[in-house]
């Protein structure tokens, strides 16, 4: 072997590392990772897999998310790099809706019960309970 195809076989390997993750990158759709995203964040619920799905795709009917093409690339980028939602604003407001857009907060925060999701909560559009309320809370032990 010459140093002309080792130096050719050495940036054809190079360029395999760099474009085969990309590939997989590109051919993930916004809907998978924000699905794997909600899964993975709250991994200690029963979630119904059909629900989240609905979810997303309610969610993203008309959200900015479908149009900025910066934010689905940070979207997808959150995914694969495994960033929680505590280090990301975009993560954490997806998983506050769909935790609210559940029936998570009318069952008393039981973590035994599947979490279904009812619908997108609008809530500047229709009035809902406080799912932060005293009342939601278990009775604290002393």
């Amino acid at each position: 072997m010459n140093r002309r195809n080792f130096l050719r076989l050495t940036g054809l390997a190079g360029a395999a590392l760099v474009a085969l993750p990309s590939l997989g990158f590109m051919s993930t759709s916004i809907k998978d990772a924000a699905v794997g995203i909600i899964t993975k964040e709250l991994s200690y619920l029963k979630l119904d897999k059909k629900g989240v799905e609905q979810f997303v795709d309610d969610y993203f009917k008309g959200h900015y998310i479908n149009s900025s093409l910066k934010t689905q690339i940070n979207l997808k980028s959150c995914y694969y790099l495994g960033v929680d939602a505590n280090e990301s604003r975009l993560l954490s407001k997806l998983v506050h809706n769909y935790l609210t857009s559940t029936d998570f907060f009318l069952n008393k925060m039981d973590e035994s019960k599947t979490v279904k999701y009812i619908g997108v909560n609008k809530s500047y559009k229709m009035p809902c309970s406080n799912p932060f309320s005293s009342f939601y809370y278990p009775p604290a032990t002393v």
